[in-house]
């Protein structure tokens, strides 16, 4: 099992990335972690999620949005965390569910997608992609956070 907490840095940890520091095109590393019952259905009762509304063909699945807490770990990877940053908004996309009642080894890949300013703010647009190791698509999530510098 791999919580959140094992994978993404913290604040302060490394020294931040800026915004001068991202690089349109810039690949994040790979991030693998596994996501077994024990994570699903804590993840369930933090979002209070009702598990009779995650079956597919009478199988438990995860709610399929999981995959959000690890989002942050695979740009830190790349991006150590600065403060004030202010998410600003995710696109998801789902192709797969990820089983309640195995565990799932995910890879989580992505790249910087954008980096623009408006209005006296700097927003930095990222993709991740989120992977069984076999291969199988399960989810990308598009973000735009916003940043002080």
């Amino acid at each position: 099992m791999t919580r959140p907490s094992e994978v993404k840095p913290r604040e302060g940890d490394l020294p931040a990335a800026l915004y001068k520091d991202w690089q349109v095109g810039a690949e994040f590393p790979e991030l693998r972690f596994t996501i077994t019952p024990d994570v699903i259905d804590e993840y369930m009762s933090v979002v209070s999620a009702t598990p009779e509304a995650y079956v597919i063909d009478g199988r438990r699945a995860a709610p399929p949005n999981v995959v959000a807490v690890y989002l942050m770990a695979v740009m830190y990877r790349k991006y150590p965390p600065q403060q004030g940053g202010i998410m600003i908004g995710n696109t998801f996309t789902f192709y797969h569910p990820i089983w309640a009642d195995e565990d799932t080894e995910v890879i989580g890949t992505g790249k910087l997608e954008d980096k623009y300013e408006k209005k006296g703010r700097k927003y930095i647009c990222y993709s991740v992609e989120f992977a069984r190791a076999d291969g199988q698509k399960l989810t990308r999530i598009l973000h735009t956070s916003a940043f002080p510098e």
